[in-house]
C-alpha cells in the first residue's frame, strides 16, 4: 500500500521553493490565510437582540423578519437558506470613507448573497437616520464607485428603496455631513451580507478594511507516492487530494527541482469540485522531471490564493542486467579412443 504524505500549507498568491515562485492568475492578496479570522461554525456567530445596539465586535446574524433562514457551513463556506439570512461583522468607521473601503473589498461567494453597509447618518445627532447601503448586484459585482446601490431607508434626498451610484450616495453622505450635527458625522456600524428568503447562498470570504474572514475550512490535503521513480513520475503520475479552496475554482500545479529559483505552471489545470476539493492525478511531463532529484509538488487557487506543497523524492530507474545469450550450439566433447594391445606369440 502507498503511503499518503500530508501537504504543508502555504499563503496567499506565492509558494516559497528555494527563492519564490509565483502563482500567476488572479489570486487576491486580500485573502491571505495568515491573517484572516476564521468563521466555521455557529456557535462563533453572535445574535443581534432587537432594539439594542449591535454587538461591539465579532460576527453575528442580523435581525429579520420571520421565518429566519438556516445558517450552516461546510466546504463551500457559511450556506444561508430556508428564509431571510443577513450575517454583520461590527466595525466602526466614518462613513465619508465608505467608497474607499468598498472599493478595496473583496467578497466571494456563490449564489444570491449581497454585500450591505449598515450606516448611521447622523444628520440630527449620534445614532439617528440608519439605513442599510447594498448593491443592487449579488456578489462582487457592485464594488465601484459607479455601481448602482441601494439605500434601505431614507438618506437625505434619497427615499426608502431608492437606487443611485454608490458615488452618489457618497455624496450625499458629504451633504449630510456638513449640514448636520459637526459632533456626529455618519458613521458605519457594520459590513456583511444578506440572502433574502427564497435565494440561497455559500459565501467563502470577505475582506474589508483591514478585516477578512474565510468561512471555509483550513486548507488540508494529501499526495501519493511521495518517492516515484523518474518514469513513474512521467506515466503514472501523483494522485493528490486537497480541500480548502474556493468552490469550483481552477487550480494550478507546480513541479520543480527544490533549488530553483522559478518556475511555470505545468500545462495542467485541476478544478476544485462545489465543495471546494480537489482529487486527481499529476502526470509530470518529462521536461518538468528531467532526472532523479528532490522536487515540490504545488497546487495552488487561482481566486484564493490558497497554496498545497508538498516534497516528493524522485529515484532513478532501476537498472535491469543484461540476460546472457548463447552465441551458438555447443560442440561435442572430444573421446579418446584406446587401441588395443596386440599380444605377440
Amino acid at each position: 500500500m502507498k503511503q499518503s504524505r500530508i501537504f504543508s500549507v502555504a499563503v496567499a498568491s506565492a509558494a516559497v521553493i528555494g527563492s519564490v515562485v509565483a502563482v500567476s492568475g488572479t489570486a487576491n492578496a486580500v485573502f491571505d490565510p495568515t491573517t484572516a479570522d476564521r468563521v466555521t461554525t455557529n456557535d462563533q456567530l453572535g445574535q443581534e437582540v432587537p432594539g439594542t445596539p449591535y454587538p461591539a465586535t465579532g460576527w453575528f446574524l442580523g435581525d429579520v423578519a420571520a421565518p429566519a433562514g438556516e445558517v450552516t457551513f461546510d466546504g463551500a463556506g457559511l450556506n444561508s437558506a430556508g428564509g431571510d439570512v443577513q450575517v454583520l461583522n461590527a466595525f466602526d468607521a466614518p462613513a465619508s470613507t465608505l467608497t474607499d473601503l468598498v472599493l478595496d473589498a473583496d467578497f466571494a461567494s456563490v449564489g444570491d448573497a449581497t454585500f450591505q453597509v449598515p450606516i448611521f447618518a447622523n444628520a440630527t445627532g449620534t445614532g439617528t437616520d440608519f439605513t442599510t447601503l447594498r448593491p443592487v448586484l449579488t456578489g462582487d459585482e457592485g464594488f465601484t464607485a459607479t455601481s448602482q446601490w441601494v439605500t434601505s431607508q431614507a438618506l437625505g434626498t434619497y427615499a426608502a428603496g431608492a437606487v443611485a451610484t454608490l458615488a452618489e450616495f457618497q455624496a450625499q453622505i458629504a451633504v449630510i455631513d456638513a449640514a448636520g450635527d459637526p459632533a456626529a458625522d455618519a458613521a458605519i456600524l457594520a459590513y456583511g451580507f444578506i440572502t433574502p428568503s427564497p435565494l440561497a447562498s455559500s459565501v467563502q470570504a470577505v475582506a474589508f478594511g483591514d478585516e477578512s474572514t474565510w468561512f471555509i475550512p483550513a486548507p488540508t490535503g494529501t499526495y501519493q507516492p511521495a518517492t516515484v521513480t523518474v518514469t513513474q513520475a512521467r506515466t503514472t503520475g501523483i494522485t493528490v487530494d486537497g480541500a480548502g479552496f474556493f468552490p469550483n475554482e481552477e487550480l494550478e500545479v507546480y513541479f520543480v527541482d527544490e533549488n530553483a529559483q522559478g518556475a511555470s505552471p505545468l500545462d495542467v489545470v485541476l478544478t476544485a469540485d462545489a465543495q471546494g476539493r480537489v482529487q486527481d492525478t499529476v502526470v509530470i511531463p518529462a521536461d518538468a522531471v528531467p532526472a532523479a532529484g528532490s522536487y515540490v509538488i504545488t497546487i495552488g487557487g487561482l481566486e484564493s490564493g490558497v497554496i498545497l506543497q508538498g516534497a516528493v523524492t524522485v529515484t532513478a530507474d532501476a537498472v535491469v542486467a543484461p540476460v546472457p545469450v548463447p552465441a551458438g550450439p555447443t560442440a561435442p566433447v572430444a573421446v579418446p579412443v584406446r587401441a588395443n594391445a596386440a599380444f605377440t606369440g
